[in-house]
């Protein structure tokens, strides 16, 4: 189904992007992964090639336009198409003190550079991805929302609004572009096993990682973390033929999360 087709995927080299990238890779994608961190993407990119031996890695910060407009172009001189964007670079410390900070004690900095990370980000891939795919009048687009996007818990204010903003941005997007054979929409992942969810563990005594760990399995029906390949398969299909009467829609994957903390 992907095979010889082109995708980039931005934060696609650890957690749900990386497992992502795997999948669509092993059915014959040329795959293109971003990341700011050009160690982790080398690492990511020798794995892909055992699958896909023409796929990339391209540094990119997908906050700042000329990056991104670079990532769209490279590829496109590549492989002369784009056929799939899954949007869904974060940015860990940026989550990570979004749910850490009361609102009257937030920075207005710190604003700035959330809705950036969480929503701008987003908007400029589709910016230039769509420059693209207008002219060939095909494409899929996934971007990665957020659960606080949908639960909207204390503490995680700014985080929240940038992520319902992809939600919000996804629809009316869709909606301009479906008549041109265009699908556009989101994902919104609940606790999945991901470096990023390590690293909240990472400074916790054994004691608190138990009870942290306890918390989040309380959270969903089915009483346990995802793994990322789990999120990756829903993703796979939002960006297959499979899915191709699906867009401007926002998918849930989360094993049934609650809608309070326990």
């Amino acid at each position: 189904m992907f095979e010889e087709k082109v995708g980039i995927i931005t934060g696609g080299t650890s957690g749900i992007g990386l497992a992502t990238a795997e999948l669509l890779a092993k059915e014959g994608m040329h795959v293109v992964i971003a990341s700011r961190n050009s160690e982790k993407g080398e690492e990511a990119l020798s794995r892909l090639r055992k699958w896909s031996p023409r796929s990339l890695f391209i540094k990119t910060d997908v906050t700042n336009s000329q990056d991104v407009k670079n990532l769209v172009s490279q590829t496109y001189s590549a492989f002369g198409k784009i056929d799939v964007g899954f949007n869904n670079a974060a940015n860990t410390e940026a989550s990570f003190n979004a749910t850490h900070n009361a609102t009257h004690e937030f920075k207005e900095e710190d604003f700035d550079h959330l809705i950036n990370v969480t929503l701008k980000s987003v908007w400029l891939c589709m910016k230039y991805q769509l420059q693209v795919m207008t002219k060939q009048n095909s494409g899929v687009i996934v971007n990665t929302s957020s659960m606080d996007a949908i639960l909207c818990s204390a503490g995680t204010g700014v985080y929240a609004a940038g992520k319902s903003g992809v939600i919000a941005l996804t629809k009316s997007v869709a909606q301009e572009y479906g008549h041109q054979h265009i699908r556009i929409n989101s994902f919104c992942p609940g606790a999945f096993r991901t470096p990023m969810l390590e690293e909240r563990f990472s400074d916790l005594s054994s004691e608190e990682k138990v009870k942290l760990n306890e918390s989040y399995q309380k959270l969903n029906a089915l009483g346990r973390i995802g793994d990322p390949l789990e999120a990756a398969k829903a993703v796979k299909w939002l960006l297959s033929d499979d899915a191709s009467f699906v867009t401007g829609q926002n998918i849930i994957v989360d094993g049934g999360i609650g809608f309070r903390f326990e």
